[in-house]
C-alpha cells in the first residue's frame, strides 16, 4: 500500500469514528435532557465515548493495514484527539486541553486506538 493510500485510509477511518462519536454524543445529550446527569457523569461518559470510538477505529484500521497494526491504531487515536483539540482551540481560543481531563482524553484516545490496532 502506498503512502498516499495509507493517509487516505487514516482519513476514512477518522470520518467513521467521528460519526460514531457524533451518534454517541447525541445519545448523551438526550440522556442529559431526560435525566439531568451531573457534570462528573457527563465527563466520564465523554471520555468513555472517546475510548470506545478510537478502539473501534483502531480495530478497523488494524484490519485494513497489513503491518504495524498497533502503530496505525495509535496514529488514528492521536489524529482523532489532535483534531478535537484543534477545533476546540479555534472555537474557544483557549488552551483548555492542558487540564487533567484534557491530558486524560489524549491518553484514552491514543490508548484506545493502540489497543484496537493490537487486537485487530
Amino acid at each position: 500500500m502506498t503512502k498516499s493510500m495509507r493517509i487516505l485510509e487514516v482519513i476514512k477511518y477518522l470520518v467513521v469514528i467521528y460519526i460514531i462519536t457524533g451518534i454517541a454524543l447525541a445519545a448523551l445529550a438526550f440522556a442529559i435532557y431526560k435525566w439531568n446527569l451531573t457534570e462528573n457523569v457527563v465527563d466520564i461518559v465523554i471520555l468513555a465515548i472517546y475510548g470506545v470510538a478510537t478502539f473501534i477505529g483502531g480495530l478497523l484500521i488494524g484490519k485494513r493495514m497489513q503491518d504495524k497494526k498497533f502503530l496505525w491504531g495509535m496514529i488514528l487515536g492521536a489524529c482523532y484527539i489532535l483534531i478535537i483539540y484543534g477545533v476546540s482551540l479555534i472555537l474557544s481560543a483557549s488552551l483548555d486541553m492542558v487540564s487533567t481531563t484534557g491530558i486524560l482524553a489524549a491518553v484514552i484516545s491514543i490508548a484506545g486506538g493502540l489497543l484496537g490496532g493490537m487486537l485487530s
